[in-house]
Parts: C-alpha cells; structure tokens; sequence
C-alpha cells in the first residue's frame, strides 16, 4: 500500500484509474479510511448546504446485505469498506440552513447582518426548484467522486455501484425514509487483474469550444489528446 507521504498525484490517479472488478478482502486502515472521508467532507456544495450523508459499512453481515440489495453485485461484499452515499431533501429546511450561515460566520464567511438575505435567497430557491433531487445527485457525487480519487491517491482500488434497490439500501443501513441513496463506493485492493481501458470518444465528438458543436483550435485538441496520456496507459492497463 502506498503510504501518506507517497500519494499518487491527481494526473496519475485519473489516467490510471479504472472500476475494480473483483476485491480482496485486506482491511482499509482507520487512518487512510479517515483521510478518505475527510476528503469527501471537504468538497464543494452548492450555497456551501452539504446534503449529502455518508454511511460506512465495514461489518461483513452489512455488506452481506448490502450485496442483496445491490442486485447480487459480487463486490459489494468482497470489498472491506462500502460507503453508502445519501442525500437529504429535507436537512436545508430542518436545521442545515442556520447551521451553515453560523458556520459561514464564524470563519468571516459571511456577516451576521446578511444572514436574512441568504436564508431567504437560499429558501426560495430550494423550495421553487424544478429539479431537487437532480440538484442533490449533483452535490454528493461531487463529494463521493473526490473520496474515490482519494483513496486511489492513497493506493487503494475502487469502484462507484449505481445498480440497487434504493428501498433495500436504505433498509440495511436504517436510513430515514426521505433520504435518497444516490450511490454506493467500494474501496478496498483489487484480486487479480485490473479492469482494461475501455477507451474515449474522439476529443472531436464531445469537446467543443465558445457554442456547441464548434470545434476547438487544433492546439488545444492536440494538448487533450497529448500522447502522454497514452503512454501512461490511458489505452491500455
């Protein structure tokens, strides 16, 4: 395992990351596992509200259970740690709200005197959205995508589970009937081979630069495509 002071940098985790196919059952240390969720609490949320609610599940009869109710993915209970990513629709208007702009203050976020105007802006906005539970995906995939590039940082093997049964989900982890299981992560060290890169769309095909459908200046098509990529094996594993 790499240590603390080894951490692979972002360029080299995003190259060579893949989605793990089978786990081995070696224990996630409480230290790189803190680290991972720590990484995770610090991402970025809209209006800075923080929806989303993380379950860890270490104990083998939980992901016994979780694996059931994830349509018998193997891996789910292979892997030593399944973190369950959940949002909450309600946490804004049952607390998280004034816990956020006193926070904000105290760190000279924002001052006092405009806590109304936020509170009302924020309120208004959330309660008026066409799109809640889209804009709650948003906010935790955000912060469960940054736990994942941290524990392959950290020498760990991951895979992001969006096939399940939100309802048994919720059950195993006794979760509040309002919350919204947005996803599953496995994190653990990968048996046997890793999964082969199964390659990109052409730069051509989904980057477009100033209005859709506009090619980008070749410069800048050559950089994205930049053939280093390639050596460090974005085409093969």
């Amino acid at each position: 395992m790499i240590g603390a002071t080894q951490e692979k940098p972002i360029s080299t985790v995003i190259s060579e990351r893949r989605s793990t196919p089978r786990f081995a059952s070696t224990p996630v240390p409480d230290d790189d596992l803190g680290k991972i969720i720590a990484a995770g609490i610090e991402s970025p949320s809209g209006y800075n509200l923080q929806p989303w609610r993380f379950v860890v599940v270490r104990d083998p009869e939980g992901r016994r259970r979780l694996r059931i109710a994830s349509h018998n993915q193997p891996k789910i209970e292979q892997a030593p740690v399944v973190i369950v990513a959940l949002a909450d629709p309600e946490g804004w208007c049952e607390g998280d709200l004034d816990e956020m702009i006193r926070i904000g203050a105290e760190h000279g976020y924002a001052h006092p005197s405009k806590s109304g105007e936020t509170r009302k802006l924020i309120c208004d906005y959330l309660s008026q959205h066409e799109n809640l539970p889209m804009w709650l995906n948003r906010q935790v995939m955000i912060a469960l995508t940054t736990m994942m590039l941290m524990a392959e940082a950290l020498g760990y093997d991951t895979a992001l589970m969006e096939g399940f049964d939100e309802r048994q989900v919720r059950d195993v982890v006794q979760a509040p009937d309002r919350m919204v299981v947005v996803c599953l992560l496995a994190i653990g060290h990968r048996d046997g081979e890793d999964k082969r890169y199964g390659g990109r769309f052409p730069t051509e095909k989904v980057v477009f630069c100033e209005r859709f459908g506009q090619p980008c200046e070749e410069r800048l098509s050559q950089q994205i495509r930049n053939p280093e990529r390639l050596e460090r094996g974005w085409t093969t594993p």
